[in-house]
């Protein structure tokens, strides 16, 4: 039986995942299940796809990845499964949140819209179908369904797709706009922007402006490099340049918000390379 990877913007509060959860194991009775994630923000589509795509590095290469970042339920968006051409599945809502995933495993080679009812949970709610239509499709694809009993075939160029947030670099290439993608539970705010498209050097000085003016702070490679309340930048474990405080909460001391933008300016050497 396959692995099923779930990940969520559901939390941990309500009963949401519990349900979901066991909605799966009912349909497909001790099938393997990763709990990713249930913290991605509330509706952060783009948070959601970046984390289920860094996922499918670690993952089993048979994977049926489950995620529900909805703020569409209940409107005419689509449903949809996936088959990768690695043979992974990806189920959830057409909104753009699993195609950067598809992409990491060699693209898509079949797609379906979820139209059929035989195999969703009865009856439909207009505002869960993360239990009542996706977790069950993801249970009977790891229990062996196959993928067009579920639906009927659409064209994958169809899909909705969005472009992953990157940085604005200024004229001279001295300076670059990125967005805070997600903040984690120790206050690192991850910024969209890769380590290997920064142009940065360990030890680099930059001056970072969150909304407050700028500070000086150092580009390390750990945290332990810095001093105890040393705001820093570093290289998260997803390699994105991330601006954190040693031992301390830099969301807190910054006010920072999932989506606000930080300029970063290098002030000794070197020039900001990033893309979008």
């Amino acid at each position: 039986m396959r692995t099923i990877c779930f990940l969520s913007d559901f939390g941990l509060a309500d009963d949401f995942v519990g349900t979901c959860k066991g909605v799966m194991l009912k349909i497909a009775p001790g099938v393997p299940i990763v709990d990713l994630t249930h913290q991605i923000p509330g509706f952060a589509v783009e948070t959601g796809s970046e984390f289920l795509t860094h996922a499918t590095r670690y993952m089993p290469e048979d994977t049926v990845y489950l995620a529900v970042v909805d703020p569409g339920v209940g409107t005419n968006r689509r449903a949809i499964a996936l088959k990768t051409r690695s043979g992974a599945f990806m189920v959830g809502p057409d909104n753009g949140l699993l195609i950067s995933a598809t992409e990491s495993l060699g693209g898509i080679s079949e797609s379906v819209l979820l139209t059929n009812g035989a195999y969703h949970v009865h009856p439909v709610s207009s505002t869960f179908h993360g239990r009542d239509i996706f977790a069950p499709v993801a249970a009977h694809l790891a229990s062996g369904v196959d993928l067009t009993d579920l639906g009927e075939t659409v064209d994958p160029s169809s899909l909705t797709r969005f472009s992953a947030p990157g940085a604005e670099v200024s004229r001279d290439g001295r300076s670059m706009k990125v967005r805070i993608m997600d903040i984690d539970r120790y206050g690192n705010a991850r910024l969209s922007v890769l380590q290997k498209d920064a142009g940065l050097k360990y030890g680099d000085t930059l001056t970072v402006d969150a909304g407050d003016g700028g500070m000086s702070v150092r580009y390390l490679e750990t945290f332990g490099a810095a001093k105890p309340g040393e705001l820093v930048i570093v290289p998260d474990s997803h390699w994105r340049l991330s601006l954190a405080i040693n031992t301390g909460n830099a969301a807190h001391a910054l006010a920072l918000k999932v989506g606000g933008a930080v300029r970063l300016e290098q002030t000794d050497g070197g020039a900001a390379n990033a893309g979008p």
